[in-house]
């Protein structure tokens, strides 16, 4: 078995630090080989070493034709960048991919995600709205669009629709779970609002987004 197969054996299974020792054995210029530069930005992704991550993913973009590989690459990127807080660096992988044919309800949902971080709260929803009509049944895209309604106060009680289904979909995701119990605020139900919230704080080892929204419950519960 090659190094890159051990290495792929191991990303599979988690182990992303001896994935990527195994990929660094390679006996080749990771620049001059756009899969194995791939594979270690995914890696690097995993690791949270972002840096590092998008120097490789550029270098396979640079290399690599494949069109399907460009796709993976640049959405890697643009999840990278939107979590790294640089969501104009975003928005341009996301619409790139757009102009490349890419209308896929992923890439929506993200560009979605992107536009409502950047301010774009309209164009955001419209996003998000166009990823549903493609898979209705996404949980991330009902998980998202529901948080934003609800963030913006935007139809409240719609944005509790959406957030149920999604949690319907994951029940065990504490994201999921704190999307609903804030949809839930901002209708007014507070009771339900705090067991979603409470849950969701447990599920994400006291996360501190979470524990703000619990907090604003509580002191708006208190008058």
């Amino acid at each position: 078995m090659s190094h890159r197969e051990d290495g792929l054996t191991l990303y599979e299974n988690a182990l992303y630090e001896d994935a990527l020792d195994a990929f660094m054995s390679e006996d080749v210029d990771p620049v001059e080989d756009p899969e194995l530069a791939y594979f270690i930005g995914l890696c690097y992704t995993r690791t949270r070493e972002y840096n590092a991550a998008v120097f490789y993913l550029e270098k396979s973009l640079e290399e690599d034709s494949s069109f399907l590989r460009a796709f993976q690459i640049r959405m890697v990127l643009a999840y990278i960048y939107n979590v790294s807080g640089n969501f104009s660096a975003a928005e341009l992988q996301l619409r790139q991919l757009l102009n490349d044919g890419f209308e896929s309800s992923q890439v929506f949902t993200s560009l979605g995600y992107t536009l409502w971080s950047k301010g774009n709260v309209s164009e955001a929803i419209d996003y998000l709205t166009r990823a549903l009509e493609i898979d209705s049944d996404n949980p991330n895209t009902l998980n998202s669009l529901g948080y934003i309604m609800a963030e913006e106060s935007i139809n409240p009680e719609k944005a509790v629709e959406y957030c149920r289904k999604a949690l319907k979909l994951n029940s065990e995701n504490g994201n999921y779970q704190d999307s609903l119990g804030w949809a839930l605020f901002k209708t007014g139900n507070m009771d339900e609002a705090r067991i979603f919230l409470e849950k969701a704080l447990k599920n994400t080892n006291d996360n501190p987004d979470i524990r703000e929204h619990l907090n604003v419950l509580e002191r708006y519960d208190k008058f």
